[in-house]
């Protein structure tokens, strides 16, 4: 296919549209420029409702309530499949992090990497297969066995460890590893690409007559055939696009599709920025779906992909992102080909759309519908998953991003209908469909959050303990109309009345501190809001936090929308997360050194980040030290300090400069490039050794320089990571890590509020999430500060609030709309400001004493060198246990005078012990 066709084609599916329908209802209009929309949960907290497992008040203040029945899976599913026989549901579960945790609704659920098999008439899971050595991703299949017809075969694909497993399923439901257990996939055919050697199968389908199933390699981009009777690999692999995901037949080729990029390759040498530019179009690999010729037996042809009669062997299915109104791309995912063989349906998972590709001839586009929550409304429904009935009449397509399956009249393939939703449980990726059409079969990521009542409590576990769950639908039961409605319900509150704020904010700032719960940073202002007995990092420790917190507003319903760091820099930058960032967020390890902190062109929102947003309304803004931490970057973890840190003058140094952004970029991975010119050079994004009180110092350099030149920023982001704790040579105890992100906050907002701009500005303080850290209303809570002359002074907010507010407020103030559903549908903070202003008394930094960690509590803060540090956040669950323990030691011992020896030391021997059982 030429270029400008295959452009005009991606040009297509993102024009074509039919309207919203409920129960065929008249057209949905636009909204009015005077609605606008709130959590639905208004000051409810998240968690459990109503005691129900199943329904849950999510972080965004969405609700869930799963039609039909639920059970719980595991941690992390993203693939369901059901038996030939119709009996067991086998589904994936993907977890990396959460091996030790036990539900709190199910003892013998377990997280981590496990494969759960449901019987399906009584909803219960009959057996769970996990193995210490064996990890999974996405891909499962179920088929008579071509070496025993009476049994059933299952394979797993094992993305992380590179293999495809086999196993045999018996008459009650067990899984056993079959005789030759593991399949070996080929490695990257290009050895000097970043791949470093990992193919990362995933998506498996199987061929109609059941001998072959095909295998797509995400990380080696390439297909492979599998002999199903003999277990082995069949021909050899064939070369597809960037990051493929998705597959399916059409009688003798295999769609591929690609929602990559590009690909990454090493660079010759290590630099100390990465690139700041838009990634270069590629109509054949990126965005695009690649068509794989099958042999007469069913291996993928030996034949060259451009030979006859499949000369157009990709279709571009988006055109490349221009860096400016388009950011991220397509991302074309899940495919179902209808019965006949002459189309194919592709769920265009980042815009929000099915599209219809006509497979006769040269494949091309023809139609589909959108699937946004309104007419032109921005992105997030995020189809995820397709599932299409046996006379092709409905499709049913998962919606990550709205909760919910969509239910498509697909009798004319090239003029699809929405009929309505079915309300699911949280983040939907995956889905089966019984053989008589009659049930659908959902796998919820997230299912229904954490267990009931869950504060971090149970050892080695934190916010990241979020449970999976499959949901059975009796189709025939479903009422479409009253489904709708309450899908919708769940999924936002209309608000009629205009939102103001006052008009004297021209500025806004927003300093993002790391993962702490409320409590852990502020539970010490006691109740109704705090618990006291959780504090980690008190007012002694963090006395600006507590005197921005008492003197301004404060946030005290406040909810991370993400449970990890990866995910909470997307929502508070660019108000969602991508289906691409969340399915990769608890299976990356095998993965290395791709997706390393999810900020990767791969991890865009269509419309990019309030970067972008700035841009497009040409309002001025700086960057200081966040979305740079592209894959191939170091982490500052050079052996050298003075390698990634050049004025490094020891662990205990405060006042050396800072130069270049912490670390060194050995790939050729963009940073998005509106950041090209207004990002510090000069200000360190992740690495630990440099303390947050340099950081604090060359934002005042280069914020003072900007000013001085007539180019202060209208929006101002600032990331202080050092108070998230780590452990190693260089890096300060974990108490006075914490301590030097409190004295950077105070000097930054000093500095700040000493400014002419300040009596226009809106100050936000939060951490991007709950992880590491316990909290009495759920692990989920974090906290926000809003200071300024327009704030009210000594105000407690108990709005549900998350992440997203902040990013949201932010928007209204500054007059940027949405960026995307999250946004959109968010409470905003508009409570806390208020018309009269004029309160611009400066704040003064209150001085923090240099922390030190008891000898015990040091001695237990040294046990996370036995846990997993190739990455943060790797193994936080057992981190935030030990941190937890340490924190306790350090209180025991300021009572040791207290205490009689014998008891003082035998409570501290108990809290070491503690710590030694959770590494074990």
């Amino acid at each position: 296919m030429t270029f400008p066709r295959a452009l005009a084609s991606a040009l297509a599916l993102l024009v074509l549209a039919t309207p919203w329908t409920v129960s065929a209802a008249k057209r949905r209009p636009a909204p009015k420029s005077t609605v606008s929309y709130a959590a639905p949960a208004g000051n409810v907290p998240a968690g459990h409702l109503h005691g129900a497992t199943f329904d849950a008040v999510l972080p965004s203040g969405r609700i869930v309530t799963p039609a039909g029945t639920s059970v719980l899976t595991g941690m992390n599913a993203l693939g369901v499949a059901l038996t030939p026989d119709g009996r067991f549901a086998i589904v994936t579960c993907d977890d990396e992090r959460e091996g030790s945790v036990h539900s709190l609704v199910d003892a013998n659920a377990v997280g981590g990497y496990s494969l759960a098999v449901v019987d399906v008439a009584t909803m219960q899971v009959v057996t769970r297969y996990h193995a210490a050595d064996e990890r999974y991703w996405v891909g499962v299949a179920a088929l008579p066995d071509p070496q025993n017809p009476a049994r059933t075969l299952v394979l797993a694909s094992g993305g992380p460890a590179n293999v495809v497993y086999a196993f045999t399923l018996d008459a009650n439901g067990k899984l056993a590893p079959d005789a030759r257990h593991v399949i070996a996939m080929p490695a990257p055919v290009e050895p000097a690409f970043a791949d470093q050697g990992h193919s990362f199968p995933g998506t498996l389908v199987l061929a109609k007559d059941n001998r072959r199933a095909y295998v797509v390699n995400e990380a080696a981009e390439t297909v492979s055939a599998i002999d199903t009777a003999t277990r082995t690999l069949s021909g050899p692999a064939a070369r597809v696009g960037f990051f493929p995901f998705g597959a399916a037949l059409a009688g003798d080729r295999l769609i591929v599709s690609n929602e990559g990029l590009m690909r990454y390759a090493v660079m010759p040498q290590t630099a100390p920025v990465p690139p700041f530019r838009t990634v270069a179009g590629d109509v054949q690999r990126a965005s695009s779906l690649s068509f794989v010729p099958l042999a007469a037996g069913g291996d993928l042809s030996a034949l060259p992909q451009s030979a006859p009669p499949f000369a157009n062997a990709a279709l571009a299915m988006d055109p490349a992102p221009d860096g400016m109104r388009t950011v991220g791309g397509a991302h074309p995912t899940s495919i179902v080909t209808t019965p006949d063989g002459a189309y194919a349906y592709v769920a265009m998972t980042n815009v929000d759309r099915i599209a219809t590709v006509a497979l006769n001839g040269t494949p091309h586009a023809v139609g589909g519908t959108e699937l946004r929550l309104f007419d032109r409304g921005p992105y997030g429904t995020q189809p995820a998953a397709l599932a299409l009935s046996k006379d092709g009449s409905r499709l049913y397509v998962a919606l990550a991003g709205l909760n919910a399956v969509a239910v498509i009249d697909a009798r004319d393939p090239v003029r699809l209908h929405r009929l309505g939703l079915i309300p699911t449980g949280w983040y939907p990726t995956a889905l089966a469909l019984s053989a008589d059409d009659r049930t659908l079969f959902v796998a919820n990521t997230k299912g229904y959050g954490h267990d009931p009542n869950f504060t971090g409590d149970p050892p080695a576990a934190d916010a990241n303990a979020v449970w999976s769950t499959l949901q059975k639908v009796d189709l025939s039961a479903v009422r479409l109309g009253s489904a709708t409605l309450t899908t919708l319900a769940n999924t936002r509150r209309v608000v009629t009345a205009p939102v103001t704020y006052p008009k004297g904010i021209t500025h806004v700032v927003v300093i993002l501190e790391e993962n702490k719960t409320f409590d852990a940073m502020l539970g010490d202002l006691g109740p109704p809001y705090g618990d006291p007995s959780l504090v980690a990092f008190g007012r002694s420790v963090t006395p600006n936090l507590h005197a921005l917190a008492e003197r301004y507003g404060l946030a005290v319903n406040m909810f991370a929308d993400a449970e990890e760091s990866d995910a909470g820099h997307q929502f508070f930058a660019g108000g969602m997360a991508t289906l691409y960032s969340e399915r990769t967020l608890f299976d990356k390890n095998g993965r290395t050194p791709l997706v390393n902190k999810n900020e990767d062109p791969e991890d865009y929102p269509r419309l990019g980040y309030v970067f972008n947003a700035l841009a497009r309304k040409r309002v001025p803004f700086r960057d200081y030290g966040d979305l740079i931490r592209v894959s191939g970057y170091d982490e500052g973890g050079a052996a050298d300090p003075k390698t990634d840190d050049p004025a490094f003058a020891g662990v205990d140094d405060r006042e050396a400069p800072t130069q270049g952004l912490g670390g060194l970029y050995a790939l050729d991975v963009p940073a998005p490039a509106v950041l090209a010119d207004n990002v510090d050079p000069n200000y360190p994004g992740w690495n630990l050794r440099i303390r947050d009180e340099r950081r604090a110092r060359e934002f005042i350099r280069d914020y003072g320089a900007l000013a001085a030149r007539g180019r202060e920023p209208r929006y101002t982001y600032i990331w202080l990571p050092a108070d998230h704790g780590g452990f190693g040579r260089n890096i300060p105890p974990l108490p006075e890590e914490v301590a030097d992100g409190d004295r950077a906050l105070g000097t930054i907002v000093d500095y700040l509020s000493h400014r002419p701009s300040w009596k226009h500005t809106a100050l936000f303080v939060a951490p991007d999430d709950g992880q590491s850290s316990r909290d009495h209303i759920d692990v989920y809570r974090t906290y926000t500060i809003v200071a300024g002359p327009f704030v009210k002074r000594h105000y407690t907010s108990t709005r549900h609030l998350s992440t997203v507010s902040i990013l949201k407020t932010s928007e209204q103030l500054l007059g940027l709309g949405r960026l995307a559903l999250g946004d959109l549908l968010a409470t905003d903070m508009s409570d806390f400001f208020t018309a009269r202003g004029g309160d611009a008394a400066p704040y003064a930094a209150i001085p923090v004493p240099a922390q030190t960690a008891s000898a015990e509590g040091t001695r237990i803060a040294a046990l996370l060198a036995r846990t997993d540090q190739t990455r943060p956040d790797a193994d936080s669950a057992r981190g935030a246990r030990i941190v937890t323990l340490s924190r306790e030691a350090d209180a025991l011992a300021a009572r040791r005078a207290a205490l009689p020896a014998a008891r003082y030391r035998a409570e501290q021997d108990a809290l070491y012990d503690a710590a030694l059982a959770v590494l074990r």
